[in-house]
C-alpha cells in the first residue's frame, strides 16, 4: 500500500509491521521515521546496513524470532537496502513475527523494481515515496525554525540556507544546527 508523504496520519491506523521507505531525501526519512515510528516507541531499536543482514541472514532472522525477556517490541531499521535484500524480505513476511516494525530505507527505486511492486501491492505491507523538497517546503521549515527560536534572518540569508541546502532536509537541519549554535552567543544574525 502506498502512503505519501502528506498522509502519513494513515500509519497510525494501519497495523503494517513492515514499512518500505525510498527515495533521495535522507533527511524527510529520518523525519518520517522519527515522527511516525520512534517518537512514542518503547521496545528495543536495532539498526542494520544491508550487508549486516545478507551476510547474517540467519542470525538476522533468529534475532527477530527470539523474544526479550525485558523488551516486548523490536524496532529494526535496515539502511542501504537494494533489491538483494528482496528474498529476506519474503522470508519475513512469511514468518510474520510479533511486536516488531521493520522499516527499510533505500534510494530511489525505479517503477520496475521488484521491492517497490512488492510493498505497492501487498495492503499488509508500507511503502513511503519520499522526494526532494522544493524550495518553498525547505523556506517553510526556515521560517519555523526561526519562529521557534525567536530568530531574524533578512530573507536573502534564508535564500541562502535553502539553496546549500540542495533540496534535502538533512542538509537544511545541518545548517539550522550551526545556526542555532552560532545563535547561543548573538541574536542577530548577518550573511557573515
Amino acid at each position: 500500500m502506498i502512503i505519501k508523504s502528506f498522509e502519513l496520519q494513515k500509519i497510525k491506523s494501519s497495523n503494517s509491521s513492515i514499512i518500505l521507505i525510498y527515495g533521495n531525501n535522507e533527511g524527510l526519512k529520518e523525519q518520517i521515521i522519527n515522527d511516525c515510528f520512534l517518537k512514542d516507541f518503547k521496545g528495543e531499536i536495532l539498526n542494520y546496513d544491508e550487508i549486516d543482514v545478507l551476510n547474517n541472514k540467519e542470525e538476522f532472522i533468529s534475532n527477530l524470532l527470539n523474544r526479550s525477556l525485558f523488551e516486548d517490541n523490536k524496532a529494526i531499521i535496515i539502511s542501504r537496502a537494494t533489491e538483494k535484500l528482496i528474498d529476506t524480505i519474503i522470508d519475513i513476511i512469511e514468518k510474520n513475527p510479533p511486536g516488531i516494525k521493520i522499516i527499510i530505507k533505500t534510494q530511489n527505486l525505479e517503477k520496475k523494481s521488484e521491492m517497490r511492486n512488492l510493498f505497492e501491492k501487498k495492503k499488509n505491507l508500507i511503502c513511503i515515496p519520499v522526494y526532494e523538497d522544493d524550495t518553498r517546503v525547505l523556506a517553510s521549515i526556515v521560517q519555523n525554525f526561526l519562529r521557534m527560536n525567536e530568530l531574524k534572518l533578512s530573507q536573502e540569508i534564508i535564500n541562502i540556507l535553502v539553496e546549500r541546502s540542495k533540496g534535502d532536509r538533512k542538509n537544511l537541519n545541518n545548517e539550522l544546527s550551526k545556526l542555532q549554535n552560532l545563535a547561543i552567543s548573538k541574536k542577530k544574525k548577518n550573511l557573515n
